[in-house]
């Protein structure tokens, strides 16, 4: 290892203690020395991260906000096409009050102008659009939103938009101390599947996840008791008690024999979905949507492998019976919602 280290990196230590086995110490040190080998933590004392207020550029780069968004003072919020790289590199100069950069699929930044002194406004170049930025009236982060290509600063966003706090894609959903909530309503086979599929769901993820996850009827649950955590439904429109409370305002609805997305519709009784959206009343916690137009389409979602590692859905999907056939060619929609969370907003495919 240290002969392949050495040929590309010349910033590191190596040290073999000769005569001993895999825990040693040596005469005079107090600990274990294989621990607490004293040139391990001098190295690590000249190697200390910088403060903050030390760093004068940052180059950070993104697939997701709703993952990874911030790098020391500088945060991209929103991207303008969903979970494509997004990259900020800006330099900041404190003697001259001014910032340099440029961006690449960015529609908004959060930028902390500390250290510089509080009061006046801060020069910026951004994207080689000449900018001046006032002095916030609280606190030193400034918003910047990029519109028709053109930056201007802008209002901190608004958690009800999409952000670093809750930003999507369906397995986001996940998060937040979430329950799962079966439908009762539909007719027996499809009351069975759904709390078949909600306890078969809890039992992987204590295999896989090493937790547990609450059950609850749709008769039990009461949407103001906890108001901040996630919610999975099972079910649809018709079948689910608790649909009209946590996705009544949805651009997406699930019902018996359609799937509407928008303005378009799909038809069948054999049409699965997955969807994701903001749960009402919170501004940190989502409603993710397990669902089907019939007991085919429910069915068609037993297959779906959405806790494991690198399985990855978009914020909607929606597929037929056909999907078991023709693979790819059976996705009927697929897309992300826009920043408000819209269908008109967000970039969506739909096939015939």
């Amino acid at each position: 290892m240290s002969q392949v280290l050495a040929g590309f990196h010349k910033d590191w230590i190596f040290h073999e203690q000769p005569g001993v086995k895999h825990w040693w110490s040596i005469k005079g040190n107090s600990g274990a020395a294989c621990v607490d080998w004293p040139p391990m933590f001098d190295f690590f004392a000249r190697h200390r991260l910088p403060a903050p207020e030390e760093i004068r550029e940052v180059d950070f780069t993104t697939a997701s906000p709703g993952v990874s968004a911030r790098c020391r003072w500088l945060t991209i919020e929103d991207q303008i096409r969903r979970n494509a790289l997004s990259s900020a590199s800006i330099r900041r100069n404190p003697v001259a009050r001014r910032l340099d950069g440029t961006t690449s699929n960015v529609a908004c930044l959060a930028l902390d102008l500390a250290p510089l002194a509080p009061g006046e406004p801060v020069a910026a170049r951004l994207d080689e659009q000449d900018l001046e930025i006032p002095w916030p009236d609280t606190g030193s982060r400034v918003w910047l939103a990029r519109a028709s290509g053109q930056w201007a600063v802008a209002p901190r966003p608004s958690p009800a938009m999409k952000g670093p706090h809750r930003y999507g894609p369906f397995k986001q959903a996940f998060n937040e101390r979430f329950l799962f909530v079966y439908g009762t309503k539909g007719s027996p086979e499809e009351n069975e599947w759904a709390l078949g599929k909600a306890r078969y769901d809890a039992e992987t993820f204590w295999v896989q996840g090493n937790g547990s996850v609450d059950v609850v009827a749709d008769t039990a649950f009461d949407p103001s008791r906890e108001p901040d955590r996630g919610v999975i439904l099972y079910g649809n429109s018709q079948t689910n008690a608790a649909w009209s409370a946590l996705l009544g305002d949805s651009p997406v609805q699930v019902g018996s024999r359609s799937v509407r997305i928008g303005e378009r519709e799909i038809e069948g009784d054999d049409v699965g979905c997955l969807f994701l959206r903001p749960r009402p009343h919170t501004d940190r916690a989502c409603v993710g949507v397990v669902a089907g137009t019939g007991l085919k389409g429910m069915r068609l979602t037993d297959s779906l492998p959405y806790f494991a590692a690198g399985v990855e859905y978009p914020d909607c999907v929606a597929f037929d019976s056909s999907v078991l056939a023709r693979g790819v060619e059976g996705v009927r929609a697929a897309g992300f919602f826009g920043g408000d969370w819209g269908v008109d907003s967000g970039e969506f495919a739909f096939s015939e």
